[in-house]
Order: structure tokens, then sequence, then C-alpha cells
């Protein structure tokens, strides 16, 4: 079940957690549709990866530095 799936009873939830989930250290432990819509929005955004983490210009954003930065912010990767 997608995000939009699973919080499409309340439009103003959905926008409030797909925001708070791009937040380095605020989402902890990853669903599958979680880890997928960070992964897209990484994609999509050179400022969202340097915020994560990630050089600006990185094509490879591996699932399990992103699940890291999700439950433990930048501190995991050590920068």
């Amino acid at each position: 079940m997608s995000l939009e799936e699973h919080y499409a009873h309340d439009p103003d939830l959905l926008a409030f957690y797909c925001k708070r989930l791009l937040e380095p250290g605020w989402a902890g432990e990853l669903s599958p549709d979680e880890l997928a819509y960070i992964k897209s929005e990484l994609k999509q955004s050179a400022s969202l990866r340097r915020r994560w983490g990630f050089r600006p210009s990185a094509r490879r954003l591996s699932e399990s530095r992103i699940r890291a930065v999700a439950s433990d912010g930048l501190q995991a990767t050590g920068r």
C-alpha cells in the first residue's frame, strides 16, 4: 500500500507525513513504501541529496544508507 493509499482519508496528514519523512533522523525504521518515497524524492532533488549526506551528483542511493540516515540522521554517515 502506497503512502497515498494509506493516508487517502486525511490529505493534511499525508502532506505532513511526506514532508517530515524527508527530514534526516525523523522516520526511524522505514517501511518499503516509505523507503520508496524517500528514494524517489532524493532522485529528483540535488539539494535534498545534499541534506541527506549524498553528493548532489550522486547517482547511486544505497538502501542501507537511506535507512541509516532516516533512523539516526547524518551522524549515521559520519558527516
